[in-house]
């Protein structure tokens, strides 16, 4: 057992529960970034509706039509780069979903939150990763990374039983050639 991690494991799916401790710093910076965010967002929509929609000029179907294209970026630039980060640093635990197809990592915030959905085909072993002091795992090219908040020796042993059950012909000597 591991201390602070919770298995639930059914013929289905292996479900581990790891704990999270926020940085508070973070939680802060991005909460002052995401109500600026809503304040563009809403400014911007007040703005169009009161100053181009409504101002009956002749131009003003094509500058409404601009405003909406910006508010688009804006709102899709501001879900990816500050709502989504936000969530994950107010989630106080990381749930790993994991089954011989998928691997799902969800950090739930209420009825928020982030859930992220791998692929098992092109999951890598798990690793610590040592520069980040955390696990990981490849998928495809790209590094993910969970379960910050886990000692090193925890984080290990989380690791072995992890591939032990999932990648259970996998040798550690294999990575290095």
């Amino acid at each position: 057992m591991i201390s602070n991690v919770h298995f639930e494991q059914t013929p289905e799916r292996l479900k581990v529960v790891l704990p999270v401790k926020r940085n508070w710093f973070l939680v802060v910076l991005y909460t002052v970034m995401v109500l600026a965010w809503l304040v563009m967002l809403a400014g911007g929509i007040m703005f169009m509706i009161r100053e181009a929609a409504l101002s009956g000029e002749r131009y003003a179907f094509v500058f409404t039509t601009m405003l909406l294209i910006l508010l688009f970026i804006l709102y899709r630039l501001g879900r990816r780069a500050v709502w989504q980060p936000w969530m994950a640093l107010l989630a106080n635990r990381e749930i790993l979903f994991i089954n011989k197809e998928s691997l799902i990592i969800r950090r739930p915030v209420s009825l928020l939150g982030t859930t992220d959905f791998y692929d098992m085909a092109h999951v890598s072993p798990f690793f610590y990763l040592e520069e980040r002091r955390t696990p990981a795992f490849h998928y495809g090219q790209f590094r993910t990374e969970f379960g910050r908040s886990l000692g090193r020796p925890e984080a290990e042993r989380l690791i072995v039983t992890l591939n032990n059950l999932y990648f259970p012909n996998w040798d550690e000597e294999d990575e290095d050639d």
